[in-house]
């Protein structure tokens, strides 16, 4: 079994699926903080009848987005795969959005998430590039157009400031951040480290 959690965003994820990827059993919380994510994972884990040592391996969003709720799923992650000697992966939170099975794959897709400061974060994908390809990038806010062009599906989360300059038809981030979009993800998983996108974060982190 797998668990895939992610916390960078508005909302808190939480899922098990088998080891081809099929979800058995998963919960979102709009609002919640990551604190929330052991009550989360006893209750998945109790809808799926099984127990934690069923679970093989742990895959986490890494970010970026929240500060606070990337430490807190990624230390409970880290917690729970070290306890059971499990393999623990990461993920980037805006490409398991952009992951999300019903958003259309013949069309651009770019995920943005307000990074505050005049700056946003940002992932594009062109029409039938994978999830798993290009990466994070922290932008100004004046180069935002660059990503937005050949109208693409557009999910994004920030300040109602930021939400108000963009294109009409945009759809919430977290929304998109789910369970399913973190398993796709899987075969790319990388190392479990928080990804801020900030100045100070190691170089193989910036951009990845």
């Amino acid at each position: 079994m797998i668990l895939a959690l992610d916390a960078a965003t508005a909302t808190v994820v939480a899922g098990i699926a088998d080891r081809t990827g099929r979800i058995l059993s998963h919960r979102t919380l709009p609002g919640g903080r990551g604190d929330v994510i052991p009550g989360m994972v006893a209750s998945l884990l109790e809808e799926s009848s099984i127990g934690p040592d069923s679970i093989g391996s742990v895959l986490c969003g890494v970010g970026p987005g929240s500060f606070t709720g990337i430490r807190i799923a990624l230390s409970f992650a880290h917690g729970f795969a070290f306890r059971r000697g499990l393999p623990l992966g990461g993920v980037s939170t805006l490409a398991a959005a952009l992951a999300h099975p019903s958003l259309p794959p013949d069309r651009p897709r770019v995920a943005l998430l307000d990074a505050l400061r005049g700056e946003v974060y940002v992932r594009r994908l062109e029409p039938g590039e994978s999830a798993a390809t290009g990466a994070d990038l922290r932008v100004p806010l004046e180069r935002l157009g660059e990503f937005l062009a050949n109208d693409p599906v557009l999910v994004a989360e920030g300040k109602p400031d930021f939400l108000a300059t963009l294109p009409r038809g945009w759809s919430p981030l977290a929304d998109f951040v789910s369970a399913a979009g973190i398993l796709a993800l899987r075969e790319n998983a990388g190392d479990a480290l928080p990804n801020y996108l900030r100045a100070s974060a190691p170089e193989e982190l910036r951009g990845r």
